[in-house]
């Protein structure tokens, strides 16, 4: 065993049935996938989890609350000692619901907020999608659980933010990730969500002047992948320390058939193995998995990225944004950094 990380944080598909059809969604969800993990199968694959020191497991869909047996998988890891979270489109909450929820273990709840009501419902596909939304919202801020609002950055609500913000801000949220929307999926026959640079450029410039605001508010705003290099006057200032993606270095996404990904944004034929057929073990440690991340070089650099001065560090911003918007890794189009450094 030569490599010596560790997939500390999973994202789990639990599974791709949804009863939704986001026109943004990249995992293009809806129908269960064929041979979905069973319960059996899925408390097997928690068993691994220990020795290769997982320390957070992300529930994500599809809708993950219309897989029955949930609470049970996270009790299950619960009692192993690793945190679950969730990620819902949050039409689905309950008292009931937020009962049983709080009853597994879960640690936070993640639910999506695309925009004000117009934009929201539209990208949904749901008449009344974001009264229900707040609504939900407010009761699980009664109940105390942690929360994290994500909102999908596209053309359609990048000037919407401001307006966002002062409703989370309203509603008493903590927590706030407005991130870029990734090209895949759906969206591809959605024309209108997809980004360009001026989007990206007024997402970070957003946050620059926001995020002091917010915090003063008690809500924090989570910045994306690729987007933790913010200026101020002529200094970078570090959200956190970026090292570029780490997938395949601390993460990997679980499909709901059992299959291994760098992160589950990844499309299906960037697949690694498959838990059916070799353990979890044998998968991460595999020489040949997660190449694109682990086999980095300077020279693996695409054009957006050779000439920047954060290349070695960043080794070219987000895998799933470079992959799917240009075919290549370590090319990330949506990068703050280098398209606020380009000339007006």
């Amino acid at each position: 065993m030569n490599f010596q990380g560790f997939p500390l944080t999973i994202g789990w598909e639990l599974t791709l049935k949804c009863n939704l059809r986001c026109r943004h969604c990249g995992s293009s969800a809806g129908l269960p996938r064929k041979n979905e993990l069973s319960r059996k199968e899925a408390i097997k694959l928690c068993e691994q989890f220990p020795d290769l020191l997982v320390q957070e497991v992300d529930f994500t869909g599809g809708e993950p609350l219309l897989r029955e047996d949930w609470p049970e998988i996270s009790l299950y890891l619960n009692d192993l000692g690793i945190t679950t979270n969730i990620l819902t489109h949050g039409l689905d909450i309950t008292p009931e619901k937020i009962s049983l929820i709080k009853k597994s273990g879960i640690s936070c709840i993640g639910i999506s907020l695309d925009g004000l009501s117009k934009t929201h419902d539209y990208i949904r596909g749901y008449p009344g999608a974001f009264n229900k939304v707040i609504k939900n919202i407010s009761l699980i801020l009664e109940e105390n659980i942690p929360l994290n609002i994500i909102t999908t950055v596209n053309s359609l609500n990048i000037g919407e933010l401001p307006q966002i913000l002062r409703i989370l801000t309203s509603l008493g949220v903590k927590f706030w990730r407005p991130q870029p929307l990734i090209p895949t999926g759906r969206v591809k026959h959605s024309k209108e969500l997809e980004i360009e640079s001026q989007v990206i450029l007024t997402l970070g410039r957003f946050i620059q002047e926001w995020k002091p605001k917010a915090e003063k508010n008690n809500l924090k705003i989570i910045m994306a992948d690729g987007m933790q290099y913010l200026f101020t006057e002529d200094k970078i200032h570090y959200e956190k320390s970026w090292k570029g993606c780490p997938a395949g270095w601390s993460t990997c996404g679980i499909t709901s058939d059992g299959k291994v990904k760098g992160c589950l944004s990844m499309p299906d034929e960037l697949i690694e193995g498959d838990t059916r057929k070799r353990d979890l073990w044998d998968i991460w440690f595999d020489p040949n998995s997660f190449q694109y991340s682990r086999k980095f070089s300077i020279q693996n650099l695409g054009t957006n990225c050779t000439s920047c001065d954060m290349r070695e560090e960043c080794k070219g911003g987000c895998s799933v944004n470079s992959y799917t918007a240009t075919g290549l890794f370590h090319n990330d189009p949506f990068c703050y950094y280098m398209i606020n450094k380009k000339p007006s």
